[in-house]
């Protein structure tokens, strides 16, 4: 198969976008949790992201005999816009920021580079374990019933075999995930026909029901390195362009369409 092909950059009305993900993780940082530390860079943030809140994040870990148990919870710290689209969220070992929806990857990574900077200079972070760009699309159309409509409206190549009837029936549930390993990283994309949503709505937003198709892709490099913003930047701006090109060849014409290309 050839390589991805280039396509036009093209903004959509009905952007299926529903989260962006950009993450940086360090090595542990305990005084993290000294709100007397971190809140030089909650008054950096301030203009921004102005509703601070904590939250506790909750794990759970394998028991010896296979059962499951919480594990100790973080809590992190998140710095939200007053729409709530936009947040900052902070870790003893991760930063992240988060838009809800679609946003244009220059802005993303002017904000990015803006919060990273103020890590750098008040929370004298240094040095960045991992770095990670995820974008989260759910497709949703009135025709896609079941997995032989979707490949009507996706690239049938998307969904193989599982999409063309040869098994028979009514296919129900589908999930898959590839990793690929690149240059520069690793591409992990999940997707697959589900129901309901996988990005929690905001408290103002309707519940999304019914099926719908999945398109999760997760672009992350886990070489240890130092903290360089200017570095990191670019590196999302190539994560971005690799990742806009496979979710361009995803789409089927009919889905294209549905989509509202403002060309």
């Amino acid at each position: 198969m050839p390589p991805l092909p280039e396509y036009p950059r093209v903004l959509f009305k009905k952007s299926p976008l529903r989260l962006v993900v950009g993450q940086i993780r360090f090595p542990l940082q305990l005084r993290l949790a000294d709100t007397a530390f971190t809140a030089p860079f909650q008054d950096a943030l301030a203009d921004d992201y102005p509703v601070a809140a904590r939250e506790q994040q909750v794990a759970f870990q394998v028991t010896p005999k296979g059962g499951l148990q919480a594990a100790p919870s973080e809590t992190l710290l998140r710095f939200a816009s007053r729409n709530g689209d936009w947040a900052v969220v902070l870790g003893e070992s991760a930063l992240t920021l988060e838009v809800r929806g679609y946003s244009a990857v220059e802005e993303f990574s002017s904000r990015f580079e803006k919060v990273l900077g103020a890590a750098k200079e008040r929370l004298r972070l240094r040095e960045r374990s991992r770095l990670g760009l995820r974008y989260i699309n759910e497709f949703r159309h009135d025709a896609g019933r079941s997995l032989a409509d979707w490949a009507k409206l996706m690239n049938p190549e998307l969904l193989g075999f599982a999409g063309n009837n040869l098994l028979g029936g009514t296919v129900e549930h589908m999930a898959h995930e590839v990793r690929v390993r690149r240059d520069d990283g690793v591409l992990a994309i999940r997707h697959g026909l589900l129901v309901g949503g996988v990005v929690e709505p905001i408290p103002t937003a309707p519940v999304a029901e019914g099926r719908f198709y999945l398109l999760d892709m997760d672009y992350y490099d886990e070489r240890p390195s130092p903290l360089d913003i200017a570095a990191t930047s670019r590196a999302l701006t190539a994560y971005n362009d690799v990742m806009y090109r496979f979710f361009r060849w995803s789409l089927g014409e009919s889905m294209y369409k549905h989509l509202e290309p403002n060309e």
